[in-house]
């Protein structure tokens, strides 16, 4: 059977179905210590079970560029395989095979990278486009950092916990933030308002360089321990995606047809402010030492809250609103 009888449409379905349910018993096993896996782990199960199969149509390539349709079409069909391969790394003791499982889903990214590339150069290159297609050039990043955290390798002097904090990092900032922040920018784009272009502009730019502040903030926090560094760019993030939500309640969620896409929409968007603003407090706190916001009350609030309400609510409204379509000729206000 080739690629071209296959039903991908109904094979990503139950990706994200069988995936759903294997991630629910993952959470509910952690839950009975039937088997020992933090929170940060069970955020990059998310992401490789669920948040993927949500994400990938929403990028690929339409069936004109032929070669290039099926290059979507092959990580459709791969990303189950790699999902669970790289999902069994959790479920081994860290060390070479472990890491090697691992690497299975950074091959898989791999290939979303290639298909990256291939938007970038293929595209009209508008900055919603570019912002799709950066999204999956950083996931790479997120996938070697969470090999590194499987084989039990900690770089500059990074514990297991920054290894871990970090690939969720990457995964989530390419495959929520910046997936919603280029598909609400080709609405915004359709606007006769002036300055909700201009602030998306500056929203969607800040989105865009942050992963690379980030590491960059890393680094260099961890071998001058200034930590302001490491903060900085968490303040820049929370101002850009919440202008992101402004714009997506003012655009994109009134003119959704569709009535539970736009209440899966609605909570995606609001939660921004409640996420970016404890991400900008925990950042503030570190500078001033004015306050102390723990880790692992930010994974709870802010990695847990940002995962399950805006990650998966909202790349799940954005299929369903892709799908159902919307209502058009969007005006300022």
């Amino acid at each position: 059977m080739s690629l071209k009888t296959f039903d991908l449409v109904r094979w990503n379905i139950i990706s994200i179905v069988l995936g759903g349910s294997i991630w629910v018993l993952l959470v509910m096993g952690a839950w009975f210590r039937w088997i020992i896996l933090n929170e940060l782990e069970l955020l990059l199960l998310l992401a490789l079970f669920v948040i993927t199969p949500l994400m990938v149509p929403l990028v690929s390539l339409p069936r004109q560029s032929r070669q290039f349709y099926q290059l979507s079409s092959l990580i459709l069909f791969l990303q189950p395989f790699a999902a669970l391969i790289g999902g069994v790394s959790f479920l081994l003791a860290t060390g070479p095979l472990a890491a090697a499982f691992a690497a299975i889903w950074l091959l898989f990214t791999g290939l979303l990278t290639l298909l990256g590339l291939v938007r970038l150069f293929q595209a009209r290159r508008t900055l919603p486009d570019i912002c799709l297609a950066a999204a999956l050039l950083y996931l790479p990043i997120g996938s070697t950092w969470m090999v590194l955290a499987r084989l039990g390798l900690q770089p500059l002097g990074f514990g297991v916990h920054t290894d871990l904090l970090t690939a969720v990092h990457f995964h989530f900032i390419a495959m929520a933030a910046l997936i919603i922040t280029g598909l609400t920018g080709r609405v915004i784009q359709t606007t006769t308002c002036t300055l909700s272009r201009a602030t998306y502009r500056v929203a969607a730019l800040g989105v865009l360089i942050n992963p690379i502040l980030v590491a960059a903030g890393l680094t260099l926090a961890q071998v001058t321990q200034l930590h302001f560094l490491d903060t900085a760019p968490a303040d820049l993030l929370a101002l850009s995606m919440i202008l992101i939500a402004l714009l997506g309640l003012r655009f994109i969620v009134p003119t959704t047809s569709s009535l539970l896409a736009q209440v899966l929409l609605l909570f995606s968007y609001t939660a921004v402010f409640f996420t970016m603003l404890f991400a900008a407090a925990y950042a503030l706190g570190v500078a001033t030492g004015a306050w102390t916001i723990t880790i692992s009350q930010m994974i709870l609030i802010h990695g847990l809250e940002n995962a399950l309400v805006f990650g998966f609510c909202g790349l799940l409204g954005w299929r369903l609103r892709a799908r159902q379509g919307s209502k058009r000729g969007e005006e300022c206000a």
